[in-house]
C-alpha cells in the first residue's frame, strides 16, 4: 500500500509546545490566582465572605486580568515567530520540505491552543466551584460563559494582531512595538487629529468626539473600558473586531506567503510599506509637537514652529530605523515631500476654516438643542453630576437665543484655564431634523463681551436652565429621608433635618428662590450655607445645593422651624477678628464693632493679591470656623490703614 503522509507536523507542533508552554502554564498560574483560588481564600473566610460582591467574574482585579491579556498573547506571537527575525535559523526552518502555508498554520494554531487552554481550564474551574459549592452563589454561569468570551476574545485579536505584524518586520524588538503601534494606533492617531482640529478650528469640541469615541477604536481601551463588573459590548464593535481580526489573519498569510527570507534584519520588511512607516510616524510626531506647544504657550506662532520641529524630529527617528543608522543626509528629499503635502493640507484646511467656524444652523432646521458645560448630553446618569439632567431647548425663541449666543462666541476672544474673571465653557449641539448633528465648544470670558455676558445669563435664567442644573428640581422628594444644613461661613455649625413635613416645606421654598434668582447678581458671598439631601437609593447617596442671606423663602422656612439663628454668625457674636499680611509675618487683631462689621461686608472667601491680607474670626456664639478669608488692602477700613503703617 502507498504511504500517506500527514498533513499535521509533529515536530514543529512539539518546538512550538517547547518555545511557548511554559508561558501558558504561567498563564494558567496567574488567572488561577487571581479567580479561583482568589475566591475560595475570600469565601473560606467569614469576614471576608460578608464583604464579597454578587456578579461578574471581572469583580477580581480586572487591571490584572486586563493586562494578562494584552501582553501575553503577544510575548506569545512574538516568540514562536521569533525564528524569522534570525537569518540562520530562518534560513534552516524554510529549507524543510514544508510550505509556508503549513508553517504558517501550524504555529497560529499551536499558538491558539497554548493560549486558549488556560483560559478554558480555569472557566471549567469556576463552572465546578459554581456547581458544587455554595460559592455559586455569588456568580451564575452565565457570569462564567460572560468572562470567558470576553477574554477569549481579546487574547485572540490580539494573537492575531501579533502574527500581523511578525510578518511585516525582520527585528524582534520592531516586533514587540509594531504590535502595541498597530492596535493604538486608531485611537492614538484619531486623538492626535482630534486635537490638532481643535487648534486649527475655533469651536471644534475636541472632549465631544473623543468622549463617545476614542475608547473604541483600539481593543486595548476599549477592553479596559469593559473590564468591569458591568460590561458595555456594542455588536457593532464586537463585529468590527471580529472583522478586523479575520483581515489580520488573512493579510498575515499572504504576507508570509510572499514574504523575502533574507530580510531577517529590516525594520520593515516589504518596501511598500516603508514610506507608510516613514510618513506615519513623521505624521504623529508632528501633530504630538504642535499640540505641545499649543498647551503651553497658547501662541499659534509656537504650534507652526511645534509642527516643524515635531515632523523633523519623527522623520529622522523613522529614518534612523529604517536604514539602521543616524547618517541619513540624503534622505533630506522624502522630508522635503512631506513638507509640501503639509503645505497642501494646510492650505485646503484654509479654505474650509471659515466656513465650519461660522456655520450656525437655521433655527427652522433645528429640532432641538442642548446647551452646558458638559460633553455627556446622552442623558447617562454615569456621566452627569447627580441631580442634573441634560438640557434641551426646543423652543423656537430658546433656540434663537442660543443662536445668537453662539454667535457672540465665535468671535469672543478664547480664555485659557488660567484666566481668573467671569469664565465660561460652553457645549452646544444642535440636533437638525434631517438626523443630523452640529457641535461646538467654546471657552471665553463673561468681561470681554457685554453682549455676551447679556446673553449668557439670560440663558441662565430661564427657568429650563435652573431646572437642568439644580438638584432640586430632578429628584423625587420621597427619596429624601433627611437634610443635613451646614453652615459654610465663618461659624462651623450644622444640623439635620428628619421631618418630612418640614423637608417638602423646605424644597418649595429653595425651588422658589432658585426661580425668582437673578444670575447676574454676585455670588461672592461669605455669608453662605449648604444643604445635603440624603437619600436611600444608590447606596445612600446624597445631592448637594447651597444658599445664602439673599434667598429669603429659604431662610425664612429655617427661622420658622428654629434653625436659622444657629447657622448666621450675627455682627454680635464676633468677638475680633485677625488680621495677618499675605507673608505672614505680620499680624494684629482688632475688636471695634464697626471695624468688624466693615471688614465682614468686604472681605472675600481668598484674594491672591500680595496687599490683601488673611481674616480669622474669634466668636462669642458658637466655634470658629478653620478656614480663613482675605481682605485687600484698598478694601479696609481707614482706621485700620492707619494702624497698618504705623
Amino acid at each position: 500500500m502507498p504511504s500517506k503522509t500527514s498533513s499535521i507536523k509533529k515536530q514543529i507542533i512539539l518546538h512550538d509546545i517547547r518555545q511557548v508552554g511554559w508561558l501558558g502554564v504561567l498563564y494558567f498560574l496567574a488567572l488561577l490566582l487571581i479567580l479561583p483560588i482568589h475566591i475560595i481564600i475570600q469565601y473560606s473566610n467569614p469576614q471576608a465572605r460578608e464583604f464579597m460582591e454578587k456578579g461578574n467574574l471581572f469583580l477580581y482585579i480586572p487591571e490584572i486580568q486586563w493586562l494578562l491579556s494584552i501582553t501575553v498573547p503577544v510575548l506569545m506571537g512574538i516568540l514562536l515567530l521569533r525564528y524569522l527575525h534570525k537569518k540562520q535559523t530562518s534560513d534552516f526552518i524554510h529549507s524543510l520540505p514544508i510550505k509556508r502555508a503549513s508553517l504558517y498554520h501550524h504555529h497560529l494554531v499551536a499558538g491558539l491552543a497554548i493560549l486558549i487552554m488556560p483560559i478554558i481550564l480555569n472557566a471549567l474551574i469556576l463552572l465546578g466551584l459554581q456547581a458544587f459549592s455554595g460559592i455559586g452563589d455569588y456568580f451564575n454561569m452565565m457570569h462564567v460563559f460572560s468572562w470567558l468570551g470576553i477574554i477569549l476574545f481579546l487574547n485572540v485579536f490580539m494573537l492575531l494582531a501579533t502574527f500581523f505584524t511578525g510578518m511585516i518586520t525582520g527585528m524582534f524588538s520592531m516586533h514587540f512595538v509594531l504590535t502595541y503601534i498597530l492596535v493604538l494606533l486608531p485611537a492614538g492617531l484619531a486623538l492626535l487629529l482630534f486635537a490638532n482640529m481643535g487648534i486649527l478650528f475655533i469651536g471644534f469640541p475636541i472632549e465631544y468626539y473623543t468622549n463617545i469615541a476614542i475608547y473604541k477604536f483600539s481593543p486595548i481601551s476599549y477592553f479596559l473600558y469593559n473590564f468591569n463588573p458591568d460590561p458595555d459590548l456594542t455588536w457593532i464593535v464586537t463585529l468590527a473586531y471580529a472583522a478586523a481580526g479575520i483581515l489580520l489573519y488573512l493579510a498575515a498569510y499572504w504576507l508570509y506567503v510572499n514574504r523575502r527570507m533574507e530580510a531577517t534584519s529590516q525594520a520593515i520588511v516589504y518596501p511598500f510599506m516603508r514610506p507608510v512607516f516613514r510618513y506615519g510616524v513623521t505624521l504623529c510626531f508632528m501633530m504630538a509637537g504642535g499640540y505641545y506647544f499649543h498647551v503651553v504657550s497658547f501662541s499659534f506662532a509656537w504650534v507652526i514652529f511645534g509642527y516643524v520641529a515635531g515632523s523633523l524630529i519623527g522623520f529622522i527617528i523613522a529614518e534612523a530605523i529604517l536604514n539602521k543608522t543616524w547618517k541619513i543626509y540624503s534622505s533630506y528629499k522624502s522630508y522635503l515631500i512631506f513638507v509640501v503635502s503639509l503645505a497642501v493640507i494646510l492650505l485646503a484646511v484654509n479654505l474650509v476654516k471659515e466656513n465650519y467656524e461660522n456655520k450656525i444652523p437655521a433655527a427652522d432646521n433645528v429640532e432641538k438643542v442642548y446647551f452646558g458645560d458638559s460633553y455627556s448630553y446622552t442623558g447617562n446618569p454615569e456621566d452627569l453630576e447627580p441631580g442634573t439632567k441634560p438640557l434641551f431647548f426646543t423652543d423656537k425663541q430658546d433656540i434663537e437665543r442660543v443662536r445668537a449666543l453662539h454667535e457672540q462666541a465665535i468671535d469672543a476672544p478664547k480664555a485659557d484655564d488660567y484666566y481668573e474673571g467671569d469664565l465660561r465653557s460652553t457645549f452646544i449641539v444642535y440636533e437638525l431634523k434631517n438626523g443630523k448633528k452640529v457641535a461646538r465648544s467654546y471657552t471665553y470670558s463673561l468681561d470681554d463681551s457685554a453682549e455676551l455676558k447679556s446673553l449668557q445669563y439670560e440663558i441662565e435664567g430661564t427657568n429650563a436652565y435652573k431646572y437642568a442644573n439644580n438638584a432640586v428640581f430632578n429628584f423625587n422628594s420621597d427619596e429624601i429621608y433627611g437634610v443635613d444644613v451646614t453652615s459654610n461661613s465663618m461659624k462651623q455649625s450644622s444640623t439635620t433635618i428628619s421631618d418630612p413635613q418640614l423637608i417638602n416645606k423646605l424644597l418649595e421654598a429653595i425651588k422658589k428662590d432658585i426661580e425668582i434668582g437673578d444670575p447676574q447678581e454676585d455670588s461672592e458671598q461669605t455669608q453662605t450655607y449648604s444643604f445635603d439631601f440624603l437619600t436611600n437609593k444608590n447606596q445612600g447617596s446624597s445631592y448637594y445645593a447651597s444658599f445664602d442671606d439673599g434667598d429669603k423663602n429659604t431662610i425664612k422656612v429655617l427661622q420658622e422651624a428654629g434653625l436659622y439663628d444657629d447657622l448666621k454668625v450675627y455682627p454680635e457674636d464676633i468677638s475680633s477678628i485677625d488680621l495677618e499680611n499675605y507673608e505672614r509675618d505680620y499680624s494684629i487683631t482688632i475688636d471695634d464693632p464697626e471695624d468688624i462689621k466693615h471688614i465682614r461686608d468686604h472681605m472675600v472667601y481668598y484674594s491672591d493679591n500680595e496687599d490683601s491680607y488673611y481674616v480669622t474670626f474669634h466668636l462669642n456664639r458658637g466655634q470658629s470656623m478653620q478656614d480663613e478669608f482675605s481682605i485687600e488692602y484698598d478694601d479696609l477700613p481707614d482706621s485700620i490703614k492707619t494702624q497698618l503703617e504705623e
